[in-house]
């Protein structure tokens, strides 16, 4: 006979393994183990000390192959887990996961405070059945009670978990999970309600993601009716498929879109479609495919069946067999909605590009009607085009918070919105993801070609995409707008990746700084943002929490640099294959990028270096085998090398350290040295890294990435020119005259890499590049006369030039 198959059951905050034992009788297909994470229930070892953490030993605690099933955080845990390990579940059933909006929902922020949690934590402890209206509509037993009490109390996790489960660390990289998922909601629950499903099904945009609603469930359906649960859990009835037209048109109609009467079936046989249109048999229906392979998150595919409208009711099964006839596995039967204006919208929280026409949208389709364009803006005019004049009643400020209420239930993920207005409301006809589309948003290759080249490896590439949009989440710290923005750090133009501007303009225009602070620091040119003192004075509590949380993070760096190196250490003895260590290195990435990110803010509020300049990393750098041009790039050929274990962080004297806690100005110098530090111990792990990858598949990862970084300077995601002209500055002054190109090097960007190119030269001209970049630290180091000069052309070349003070003209014979 064979082994029942294994599930394992993990509740959420504060649970014990105990809190499974009313169910645990019922279970006749499965054979059940109740999970306990370090710090919950008598699981002796200590709380992890954040999300990863408990992934890890989630995976330690499991068995590759078998089910789980998971609830609120423990559902979160799950998905961090088959991020880090695909396929380690067989089956992955989540009850209303935590992690959806979590910068907005109030308990999170009630919670905050340390004793606020410690109160709350002994309450729950001692007292609960003060909660029992939380827990559940229905009355429990005292012993019930009893018992969720014992396992708070017993959670050595409770109070830690609060400051770890945070909006700006919850989600990273969840988008690339790609495991069959299955999310259900109990619609009597009141922590975590069906509406938060649109969100997830949005966060989870590549997993194989299944949803149902059960009615009469709470929280707990485990404890209020086992029976009941165990029955639903082993009859593996699986839900509705979410990444679908049909999908989620019935996901935003949960979350209370004014959606079209619709109904998502597979056969004209299904009863529920007679009752809806016995309902309405005067009313006229939109019949439309609803394939498994349209409108996904990395491929539209839209159009691959036939829609037919303005159907009558008795024609409506016959146009479902003739869907259903063409392979198509859904069929979606929608309320035919006459418009006067439709449209199609390209969403994002910064910008809405709208495209309309005066009727149905069928006009546009089939090129009978030539749309009107405009695009809507929160950032300036430069970011605008056209208008949009009241039509039929239907403004500009109307239609935008229509089409933002939509993108907000999709947690804020960019979509392609087609929307209707029938003179006296809109209506939602469809939302999908967007897979490829030209933005009106500004690139710059400022920075990024600093330390990449224009082809990176397939190697880089793959990780820079992948952590692109999880990247900025660290801001949040400081500004929870950031994660509405939902703007990713690198976007692709022609194939290749660059700087997204629109990513820290928006903040600078919410703060009111003007973008020309953000040009001058980080190279390259801007649109205008101007000085707006207002807005600036009502943002000095938030720049002054940027300044602390920023400062706050470098205690992270060191050890997250050692979890990092014990982990690529872990891999290599286990010979990983190169898929495993690029996924590797995509957190590793988002961990990289974000320091990086804390040590700009706190550079950038740093005050000068009043309390001096000490020596970097640069001082030595050329005696180290790990420095070397295009250094960034793990692919880069390294030399073999001994071992070059992790440098601790440079020792400050007193007044630096009190300076630096007490949040002072005169600490650019001490921050410019741990910038170096954190960049010459990643460059100690990319060796590493370089030389784990397995010889055989080098010639895959390493090779150049197709596509090549062909703009310099700053443009539009569009193709649009920029229209500004980056300044330049002097990096370091002297006199020097020699000729172009040898004696005085003309570079497009500064590499830190080139430290030996740097050194012979006699001066050093770059045509981009930042006040604060690597390469303008480092020629200050050296005191090498040098400039960024944007204006200097290559016919200058080969010609004799005077270099003075951060001017260059040539010299006549």
């Amino acid at each position: 006979m064979a082994e029942q198959p294994l599930l394992y059951l993990l509740a959420g905050n504060g649970s014990a393994a105990d809190w499974w034992d009313d169910a645990l009788a019922h279970f006749q297909h499965y054979r059940v183990q109740p999970l306990e994470l370090p710090g919950f229930g008598d699981n002796p070892q200590p709380p992890c000390e954040d999300l990863a953490g408990y992934a890890e030993a989630l995976l330690a605690l499991t068995e590759r192959g078998h089910a789980i099933m998971a609830v609120g955080v423990g559902g979160l845990i799950v998905l961090h887990a088959l991020q880090r390990r695909p396929g380690h579940f067989s089956r992955s059933v989540l009850l209303a996961p935590v992690g959806a909006f979590l910068w907005q929902r109030r308990l999170p922020a009630l919670m905050a405070p340390w004793p606020m949690r410690k109160g709350i934590h002994w309450l729950l402890s001692h007292r609960p059945g003060w909660f029992a209206r939380k827990f559940s509509a229905q009355r429990w037993t005292p012993a019930q009670y009893q018992r969720m009490g014992a396992g708070y109390a017993r959670c050595r996790a409770f109070v830690p978990s609060w400051q770890q489960l945070r909006a700006d660390t919850a989600l990273p990289l969840l988008e690339w999970v790609s495991d069959p998922v299955e999310l259900v909601w109990g619609d009597q629950d009141q922590m975590l309600g069906i509406r938060q499903a649109a969100a997830w099904s949005a966060i989870l945009a590549r997993a194989d993601l299944r949803i149902s609603l059960r009615p009469g469930w709470g929280h707990y359906p485990w404890i209020d009716a086992p029976a009941a649960f165990v029955a639903w859990l082993e009859s593996g009835e699986p839900g509705f498929v979410a990444h679908t037209k049909g999908g989620r048109l019935r996901l935003a109609q949960l979350a209370g879109q004014a959606v079209p009467q619709v109904l998502t079936l597979e056969a004209a046989s299904d009863p529920r479609l007679a009752q809806l249109l016995q309902a309405a048999p005067e009313a006229l229906w939109a019949v439309r495919s609803s394939s498994y392979g349209e409108d996904q998150a990395d491929a539209a595919n839209a159009g691959l069946s036939t829609t037919y409208l303005r159907v009558p009711a008795g024609q409506v099964a016959g146009r479902i067999a003739e869907l259903r006839a063409a392979d198509v596995e859904e069929v979606v039967v929608q309320r035919f909605i006459t418009p006067q204006v439709s449209g199609i919208a390209f969403v994002r929280h910064l910008a809405v590009e709208l495209e309309w026409v005066e009727g149905h949208l069928e006009a546009l389709a089939d090129g009978t009607a030539t749309p009107q364009r405009a695009t809507l803006s929160r950032l300036g005019e430069a970011w605008q085009s056209g208008r949009f004049e009241p039509l039929h009643g239907l403004t500009a400020t109307l239609l935008w918070g229509f089409l933002q209420d939509v993108l907000k239930v999709f947690h804020y993920v960019p979509g392609d919105i087609e929307w209707a207005w029938d003179g006296q409301q809109l209506w939602l006809l469809q939302y999908r993801p967007i897979s490829e589309h030209g933005w009106r948003r500004h690139l710059t290759a400022a920075n990024i070609a600093e330390i990449l080249p224009p082809q990176p490896s397939r190697f880089v590439e793959y990780a820079q995409r992948r952590a692109a949009g999880s990247i900025p989440a660290v801001m949040a710290r400081w500004d929870s707008r950031v994660l509405q923005d939902n703007e990713p750090f690198t976007a692709v133009f022609g194939g290749a990746s660059y700087i997204n501007n629109d990513l820290f303009l928006a903040r600078l225009a919410d703060w009111g700084v003007a973008s020309a602070s953000y040009a001058g620091e980080v190279g390259g040119a801007t649109p205008h943002l101007p000085w707006r003192p207002l807005r600036l004075l009502r943002s000095l509590p938030l720049l002054l929490r940027m300044q602390y949380q920023a400062r706050a993070h470098f205690q992270a760096l060191g050890p997250g640099l050692q979890r990092f190196d014990a982990e690529l250490a872990q891999l290599r003895a286990e010979g990983a294959d190169g898929p495993q260590l690029a996924d590797w290195f995509s957190r590793f990435y988002v961990f990289v990028v974000q320091g990086n990110l804390c040590i700009a803010s706190a550079l950038a509020s740093s005050g000068g270096s009043l309390l001096g300049r000490p020596p970097t990393a640069y001082e030595q750098v050329q005696h180290q085998p790990h420095r070397l041009p295009w250094e960034t790039d793990p692919g880069t050929p390294r030399p073999e090398a001994g071992k070059l274990p992790l440098q601790p962080m440079p020792a400050w004297p007193g007044r630096a350290r009190l300076a630096h806690r007490l949040g002072l100005p005169g600490m650019r110098g001490y921050y410019l040295q741990v910038r170096e530090w954190y960049r010459d111990n990643l460059m100690r792990i990319f060796l590493r890294l370089h030389h784990a990858m397995p010889l055989a598949e080098r010639e895959h990862w390493f090779a150049p990435h197709p596509q090549v970084r062909s703009r310099e300077g700053s443009f539009w995601q569009d193709g649009g020119e920029g229209a500004e002209q980056a300044s330049g500055f002097m990096i370091y002054p002297g006199q020097v005259q020699g000729i172009l190109g040898q004696d005085i090097l003309l570079e497009d960007a500064l590499d830190p890499g080139r430290h030996a190119q740097y050194q012979a030269a006699r001066a050093v001209i770059a045509r981009m590049g930042g006040r604060l970049s690597h390469g303008s630290t480092l020629l200050r180091e050296l005191r090498k006369p040098s400039a960024v000069l944007p204006q200097v052309g290559n016919e200058w070349l080969g010609r004799e030039v005077l270099y003075r003070d951060g001017e260059l003209r040539l010299v006549e014979p």
